[in-house]
């Protein structure tokens, strides 16, 4: 009984031991399998870089690793390269152990490196400046090309591409020693700045144009659209739209089509008609005939205003009174016009003379003195029309009206437009009136 009680007690040590160390390994099973995944990575990471260090070694064709300089620049260029894409995928550690055994074969690899690839670099450089120099001088000739029909912005584009400068200077003017800076040397900002001085609140294009005349950069400058878009904005304000939605391919092509008023000089117009004199106490049979000239005289500004005299003085003497925007005379009248399509609509007001060139009483206060003609408001609307070598050079009546106000009457008169009595009204140009310039464009 004892024995085999004993034996059973030993039966029940060894299931319960042998239950404990299952239940411990199966406790400790968990840590061990993430031990082993940890040790089994390590050891690919280290077989991959075995790898790759067994591949650096090996010599490329032709001979062994130690076979002179050639064989050893080789072998390090190999490392530095291979050692740049572990770099790129992020592995930075490896990366840096095949710099060192890079460097430790040719200590300036890295320079070598660069300056293989800046060779390559620059030679391909060299090959396409060379093929576009072939280009241009196949197919640009300066001297010899026929300019007609030629896109002469895309032509400079092309030539500036390959000379890199938008201007330099003359080839006499290097071998002179000078202490200030030349046009060439300013920033590109600084010159389209200018060029909006150039062109001012009155727009003077025309200055604009003879700028682009000068040479090939000064021509580029001046296509710059924000200064034509600008223009454009200044004429026609709200209704200028949008330049895809138009027929222009550029701002510059709608300002110079599009239907405008000129504002370097002023329009004119000549009347003259015969018209019978009273008879003579004297003599009833005789009866004068007199011939009445007058001119009347129009000038526009960028800003919407507008001054027009009648007067039979010649035109010498009176478009210099039409120069400032507030005119001193009163036979000058002032008022504002707007642009509708190829119909400008203007609005003049006579003014009121002024009571202070009058006299006074001492110790009296100053009337209003209300003109004999009352208030006269003259509404007006002329067409654009253009010849064939002046475009917008004429402007055409096509409604006058007259409201005149007074003694709280409205009275308003609709004139009949003949062209004895209303011709159309011809462009002249006057240079003093752009002579400066007031502020820039804006």
């Amino acid at each position: 009984m004892d024995s085999t009680s004993s034996d059973a007690g030993k039966e029940d040590d060894d299931e319960s031991s042998s239950s404990s160390t299952t239940s411990g390994s199966e406790a400790t099973s968990p840590k061990r399998s993430e031990l082993d995944d940890f040790r089994e990575q390590w050891q690919k990471e280290l077989k991959k870089e075995q790898h790759v260090a067994s591949a650096a070694t090996v010599a490329p064709a032709g001979g062994n690793v130690g076979d002179g300089k050639d064989s050893i620049e080789q072998q390090a260029r190999l490392l530095f390269q291979q050692g740049s894409e572990l770099e790129r995928s992020g592995k930075v550690f490896e990366a840096m152990r095949l710099y060192r055994r890079a460097t430790q074969l040719v200590p300036d690899i890295e320079f070598r490196v660069y300056d293989k690839k800046h060779a390559k670099a620059t030679t391909a450089a060299a090959e396409v400046d060379g093929l576009m120099e072939r280009m241009l001088e196949a197919n640009i000739d300066e001297d010899e090309e026929n300019l007609e029909g030629v896109d002469l912005g895309l032509r400079f584009q092309t030539l500036m591409a390959r000379s890199g400068k938008l201007f330099e200077r003359a080839s006499g003017d290097r071998k002179l020693i000078v202490t200030s800076a030349h046009f060439s040397d300013l920033p590109m900002e600084v010159i389209l700045y200018i060029l909006r001085w150039v062109v001012s609140n009155d727009l003077d294009l025309k200055s604009l144009e003879r700028f682009a005349s000068v040479c090939r950069g000064f021509y580029l400058l001046a296509r710059d659209p924000e200064i034509w878009r600008h223009a454009c904005m200044r004429i026609w304000g709200v209704n200028l739209g949008v330049l895809k939605g138009t027929p222009f391919s550029s701002w510059r092509e709608m300002y110079i089509n599009r239907p405008r008023i000129l504002f370097h000089g002023c329009y004119i117009s000549r009347t003259s008609y015969l018209r019978s004199g009273e008879n003579s106490f004297q003599d009833q049979f005789y009866r004068p005939i007199q011939l009445v000239e007058y001119y009347r005289y129009f000038r526009f500004f960028a800003d919407g205003k507008v001054l027009m005299m009648t007067t039979a003085d010649e035109p010498q003497q009176c478009v210099v009174r039409l120069k400032q925007r507030v005119p001193t005379q009163n036979e000058i009248l002032r008022g504002h016009y707007r642009l509708h399509d190829d119909i400008v609509i203007v609005v003049i007001q006579r003014n009121r003379p002024s009571a202070a060139g009058q006299m006074q009483r001492p110790g009296r206060k100053a009337r209003d003195i209300e003109p004999e003609y009352g208030q006269q408001t003259f509404l007006m609307e002329l067409q654009i029309v253009s010849t064939g070598k002046r475009p917008f050079s004429q402007l055409h009546w096509k409604q006058y009206t007259m409201v005149q106000q007074r003694n709280n009457q409205e009275k308003t008169t609709q004139f009949e437009l003949t062209t004895t009595k209303y011709p159309p009204l011809y462009f002249s140009r006057v240079k003093s009136y752009h002579q400066e310039s007031e502020g820039p464009l804006k």
